[in-house]
C-alpha cells in the first residue's frame, strides 16, 4: 500500500526539471527499492536495508549540508535577498529543505522497516536480549513516522512548487501508510 504513494513521490522528483536532484532521486530510488524488496519478496535482509538507507542518509546529509547565506551566515541571520537566493526564486524552500527531507525520511524509513519485519530482538536466545525489543522499537519507529508527518505536511505548505508539494505529501501518505500497515493486516 505503501509503495503508491513514494511511487508518486518518486516521478515528482523526477519530472522536476527546475533544479539538479539526481542526489535526491537516487535515494528516492533506493528507498523503493528496499520498501518493494521487503514487502514482496525479501531478497535482502531488512537489516541490510536499513543499514543502506541509513547510509544514504548520511551521504546526502553531508552532501547537501545546511543551507547558508553570504559568507557561511545561518539561513536565519542572512539578509532577506540572500535568503531567496538560496531558498528559491518565490521565496520558498530550496534544494536544501529537499535534501534534509529526504535523508529524514530515509531514517523512518529504516526504522520503519526493521519495526514492521520483527528484526532487532525477536529470535535472540532468552536472557540475551539488548536494547528496546521490537516493541520498543516499534513505538520509536511510530514517533518517528509521526513526526515526520507532521514535518513534511507544514514543509509542504511553505513550498511554492506544484512538484515540491506533491513530493512531500506523497512522502507523508507513505510513511504514514507503512507505519499503519501493522495495524492494517
Amino acid at each position: 500500500m505503501s509503495l503508491a504513494p513514494a511511487a508518486v513521490g518518486l516521478c515528482c522528483l523526477a519530472a522536476d526539471r527546475r533544479r539538479a536532484r539526481a542526489l535526491e532521486l537516487s535515494a528516492a530510488v533506493i528507498m523503493m527499492a528496499a520498501m518493494a524488496d521487503t514487502a514482496i519478496g525479501q531478497v535482502v535482509s531488512p537489516v541490510w536495508w536499513c543499514a543502506v538507507l541509513l547510509l544514504t542518509a548520511i551521504v546526502l546529509g553531508a552532501v547537501r549540508g545546511r543551507a547558508r547565506g553570504p559568507v557561511g551566515m545561518p539561513m536565519a541571520a542572512a539578509p532577506r535577498r540572500a535568503v531567496t537566493a538560496v531558498a528559491g526564486a518565490g521565496g520558498g524552500l530550496g534544494g536544501a529543505a529537499m535534501g534534509a527531507h529526504a535523508a529524514s525520511g530515509l531514517v523512518v524509513m529504516a526504522a520503519l522497516l526493521l519495526a514492521m519485519t520483527g528484526t532487532g530482538g525477536a529470535g535472540a536466545p532468552a536472557g540475551h536480549h539488548h536494547g528496546t525489543g521490537v516493541v520498543g522499537l516499534g513505538v520509536i519507529a511510530a514517533v518517528l513516522a509521526a513526526a515526520y508527518v507532521a514535518g513534511s505536511i507544514a514543509v509542504a505548505m511553505r513550498s511554492p512548487s506544484r512538484l515540491d508539494r506533491a513530493q512531500y505529501g506523497a512522502m507523508a501518505a507513505s510513511v504514514a501508510l507503512m507505519a499503519l500497515e501493522p495495524l492494517l493486516a
